[in-house]
C-alpha cells in the first residue's frame, strides 16, 4: 500500500470494539505512524486485543473535544503523516465525524474508508427480519430530553409498511444509557397521549442489546412481553425494532422459529 505525503484512515471497528477489527485493519495499523481510537460515539471495550498490542505506534485514545472542538489542531499535528482513526461500527454509518473528513480533505489530505459492520445491518440480520423492509432510522432520547420524534418515524414506517429502527440514547461521559424496556415505556406513554394506535403493548418489537458481542441478548414478542426482561442488567448498547404492522410470511416463519414469537394477532403478508 503506497503511502501518500498525508493520509487519514477512517476504519470502522464493527459492533465489538476493537475486537471486532479485521485483518486488513491490522495490516493498516503496522503501516501508520499515528493511531487513534475513538470512544465518545459508542461504548466499547477498554481493554486491547493482544494483536494490537503489538502495533507500533501505540493507540491513543480521542475524546469528543479532540475531534468536535479542536478539529484544525488534530489535523495540523497529524499533518504529512499517515495516521489512522478507529471507529465503533462502520465509519459514517453515524455522521458524527463527516465533518472531520471534509475538513481534512480541505487541508490537503488523503482520506480512506475502511468498512465495518454496523448495528444498522446487524438488527435486521440478527432479528430474522427483511433488511429490505426497514423504514427510516430514528434515536430515543433520554426522557429528560423528551421528544415526540421517535414515535413521528414510527408512524410514517408504519403507514408505507415498514419496521422502525430505534437507536437508544446514550451518555458516555456519565456512563448512563437507555434501555429496551425504558424505550417502550417512553413509546407507550407517547401512544397514550397522542392515542394513534402506532405503538401499543401488543404490537410487535425486538429488543437488542451488545449485539456482536459474546453478551449479545435479544428479545422478541408483544411490547408488554419484552420490556419485562432486565434489560439494564444486559448493559449498553440497545435498540429496538418496531415491526411493521404486516409481516412478510419468511420473516413471520423466522420470528416464530428462532424467538417462539405468538403470532396469532399479526396479519401476515403472502
Amino acid at each position: 500500500m503506497p503511502k501518500a505525503e498525508t493520509e487519514l484512515f477512517f476504519i470502522g471497528m464493527g459492533l465489538s470494539g476493537l475486537n471486532s477489527c479485521t485483518l486488513e485493519t491490522l495490516d493498516i495499523l503496522e503501516k501508520m505512524d499515528k493511531v487513534f481510537v475513538e470512544q465518545y460515539t459508542n461504548f466499547i471495550p477498554e481493554e486491547i486485543p493482544p494483536l494490537l498490542k503489538h502495533i507500533r505506534p501505540e493507540i491513543s485514545i480521542l475524546t469528543r473535544k479532540d475531534l468536535e472542538n479542536n478539529d484544525q489542531l488534530f489535523l495540523e499535528n497529524i499533518k504529512g503523516k499517515s495516521s489512522a482513526i478507529l471507529i465503533p461500527g462502520d465509519p459514517f454509518v453515524a455522521t458524527t465525524h463527516n465533518s472531520l473528513r471534509l475538513a481534512a480533505i480541505q487541508r490537503g489530505f488523503t482520506c480512506r474508508i475502511v468498512h465495518n459492520a454496523s448495528i444498522i445491518s446487524a438488527a435486521a440480520s440478527v432479528s430474522g427480519l427483511s433488511s429490505y423492509r426497514f423504514g427510516r432510522t430514528v434515536t430515543c432520547p433520554f426522557p429528560h430530553n423528551a421528544s415526540e420524534f421517535p414515535y413521528e418515524i414510527i408512524k410514517l414506517n408504519k403507514q408505507i409498511g415498514a419496521h422502525t429502527l430505534v437507536l437508544l440514547d446514550i451518555e458516555l461521559s456519565t456512563g448512563e444509557f437507555l434501555t429496551v424496556n425504558e424505550a417502550i415505556s417512553i413509546l407507550l406513554e407517547l401512544e397514550e397521549k397522542r392515542k394513534e394506535k402506532i405503538f401499543t403493548k401488543p404490537d410487535l418489537v425486538v429488543g437488542l442489546a451488545q449485539i456482536g458481542t459474546k453478551n449479545e441478548a435479544i428479545s422478541a414478542g408483544a411490547a408488554e412481553e419484552v420490556m419485562t426482561l432486565a434489560w439494564r442488567k444486559i448493559g449498553p448498547p440497545q435498540a429496538l425494532i418496531a415491526c411493521a404492522k404486516s409481516l412478510h410470511f419468511t420473516e413471520e416463519e423466522t420470528l416464530k422459529t428462532l424467538w417462539k414469537v405468538r403470532l396469532s394477532n399479526q396479519r401476515v403478508d403472502k
